[in-house]
């Protein structure tokens, strides 16, 4: 398909991006459910719970003749634990700051991953992926500063939070092609859920845990099925048919997301500022989605 200002990419590669964005929708939910359940379970507790559900539910879904050992498997055990260290910065910053501030912040991985992609795998962007992270990153601006200049260490935590994603997303995309998406997966949630059982040792959460009523344990349920282990089902699917700088491109939907719902959930207001940063992220995501007619195809 020809002419016009462009075309679109081929449906391989756009249904990847579609699944890649649906992704991003629900870890944006997770933000305001999140620190609903933050309220009452320590950091570490509800982190392990939750992946500790994820592992289970891949685990029965993982092929049974798959190999579970060998450099590949250890690799993607050392995914698991980057994935880990970013979710341990984003519990433990979600408790200091805002839930949508808190997803703005972890939206700047966007301006990380083409940076980490091109100086390690070589591999520079297509220009109009390019234009749409500048617009992405114009439009995170607008979604996170404020008036004031002054630095919250929740806000620095959660920042910590987006270095670790926008590695993991590198590291997903070298490894994903590699191994069945859903061996993947289960490589991925189980050292999130050992690391934070072991953490979650220091937190003695047994009355936590006793006073959680059913509403916390369903939330907790709903985001081990959807956000953890359908996530990175999808992600590790996904990333076999599109770059890691397109992938992050595509997860700047999630501030967007986490504001919107964090709105709706919590109350948290979106100012005329941060609405238009919103509206700049979706253009950079169209952008990213137009291919020009001169440029040759890729897969």
């Amino acid at each position: 398909m020809m002419g016009g200002v462009g075309v679109l990419r081929n449906p391989q590669r756009f249904a990847a991006d579609a699944a890649l964005l649906a992704v991003a929708a629900a870890w944006g939910l997770t933000f305001p459910l999140g620190k609903i359940v933050l309220d009452v379970l320590p950091p570490f507790t509800y982190l392990t719970i939750r992946f500790a559900l994820a592992a289970i539910a891949l685990l029965l879904i993982s092929p049974k003749q798959a190999s579970y050992s060998g450099p590949l498997w250890t690799q993607a055990l050392a995914v698991g634990g980057v994935f880990f260290l970013g979710y341990a910065f984003q519990v433990l910053g979600l408790r200091l700051t805002t839930a949508s501030q808190a997803g703005f912040i972890t939206g700047i991985s966007v301006v990380m991953v083409p940076i980490i992609s091109g100086l390690w795998l070589r591999r520079a962007p297509p220009p109009l992926v390019l234009v749409g992270i500048t617009a992405a990153a114009v439009g995170l601006g607008l979604l996170a500063l404020e008036g004031t200049l002054a630095v919250r260490i929740g806000d620095l935590l959660v920042l910590g939070c987006a270095v670790c994603f926008a590695f993991h997303i590198v590291l997903v995309g070298r490894l994903a092609p590699a191994l069945d998406h859903r061996v993947f997966a289960l490589a991925q949630a189980m050292p999130v859920a050992l690391l934070g059982a072991i953490a979650a040792l220091t937190e003695h959460p047994g009355s936590a845990i006793a006073s959680a009523g059913p509403g916390i344990w369903a939330a907790i349920a709903f985001m081990a099925l959807t956000a953890s282990a359908g996530a990175l089902l999808v992600q590790s699917w996904a990333q076999r048919f599109t770059t890691p700088s397109h992938t992050g491109l595509m997860f700047t939907f999630e501030p967007v997301a986490a504001a919107m719902l964090a709105h709706w959930v919590l109350g948290e207001g979106l100012t005329v500022r941060q609405a238009a940063g919103a509206g700049l992220i979706l253009t950079g995501i169209l952008m990213a989605e137009i291919r020009l007619p001169a440029e040759p195809p890729r897969c």
